[in-house]
């Protein structure tokens, strides 16, 4: 196995791989828990390393103040988050081969991820690198918003800048993160998903992008979708004021009623309590136990499990006086 890729946990087996991003890797712990730690390419290991404690800070807080369309984490430790575990993402799902994605499943993703935008928006915080790579489904194939190791506070500036889905300001310095920026993202997101998986940029050359996005000149064309296309071209255009307003527009159009939207909401917070957070967070205490008294000790990629700063937030630590947090 490749050296960046070592677990932390080195009883995990490599057939537990599950995945690899820009800035960590995720493993399988168990049916129902997946493991995502920081890569250890060591030019960048100390950026990495940050992303993914400013990642923490932002779990923590969906902890407290959960949503049913935004991935719960389970605990986090030095080494990196325990997370409830998914199917797939949703770009897998949109690339599977004849497989056509009924429209009342389409319709279903729209409105779950513009509601978990919105509410990240009502805690403060902007994604920053929205993608359909970046968001997973469950068995029910409810959508889920996860990674958030590019998330900021609303009036930073972005960390990342993944031309074309997020818009970029008339410098080359990224833009400041709030719903102009978020709302095109999630515009670039809703379309994949109404056309068949396909990219709303897959034409356009990087450099013309830039200039394209600055000038608002031609966006993509949505006219095959009359009920949401309009959605997605003001989204683009940035002319919501608030992430807020996108998703209240997008129940509008879809002609649901807060009551059901409601009801949606609770059954799949019912769905998720059917696997209790409590019971995970035991599972990992004990994942975590049986890995001490292996015979090869553990690490972090992270020195310590360090104290970092999120955007807008208090300093909080990582790690307990042992040095491993409990779930």
């Amino acid at each position: 196995m490749d050296s960046s890729l070592w677990p932390p946990f080195h009883s995990l087996p490599s057939d537990n791989y599950l995945a690899r991003g820009a800035n960590a890797h995720v493993f399988r712990i168990s049916a129902n828990i997946a493991f995502k730690y920081p890569t250890s390419e060591t030019e960048n290991t100390a950026e990495i390393c940050s992303r993914i404690e400013s990642e923490k800070v932002v779990y923590r807080v969906l902890m407290d103040r959960p949503h049913p369309y935004i991935l719960q984490a389970i605990c986090c430790v030095p080494e990196g988050i325990f997370l409830r575990r998914m199917q797939c993402t949703l770009r897998e799902r949109l690339a599977q081969p004849k497989t056509a994605i009924p429209t009342q499943t389409q319709e279903l993703w729209v409105w779950q991820m513009a509601s978990a935008v919105a509410w990240l928006e009502t805690l403060g915080f902007v994604h920053g690198d929205l993608r359909i790579a970046n968001m997973l489904l469950d068995d029910d194939d409810n959508l889920q918003v996860a990674d958030f190791d590019a998330t900021v506070r609303a009036g930073d500036r972005l960390q990342v800048g993944s031309v074309p889905l997020e818009k970029l300001g008339n410098t080359h310095q990224q833009p400041v993160a709030g719903p102009v920026t978020e709302q095109f993202s999630l515009a670039s997101c809703m379309y994949s998903v109404r056309f068949g998986g396909q990219d709303p940029w897959r034409d356009v050359k990087s450099a013309r992008m830039r200039n394209m996005v600055r000038d608002q000149l031609t966006f993509p064309s949505v006219a095959a979708d009359p009920l949401l296309g309009e959605v997605m071209t003001r989204c683009w255009s940035g002319e919501y004021d608030s992430m807020a307003a996108v998703k209240q527009d997008v129940l509008a159009r879809l002609g649901w009623t807060a009551t059901k939207t409601e009801t949606m909401h609770w059954e799949a917070m019912e769905k998720r309590a059917a696997v209790p957070l409590d019971m995970l967070r035991q599972e990992c205490e004990e994942f975590l136990a049986q890995e001490k008294r292996g015979m090869v000790p553990g690490g972090s990629a992270c020195p310590g499990g360090a104290s970092v700063k999120h955007q807008g937030s208090r300093e909080q630590g990582m790690g307990d006086s042992q040095g491993r947090e409990r779930c």
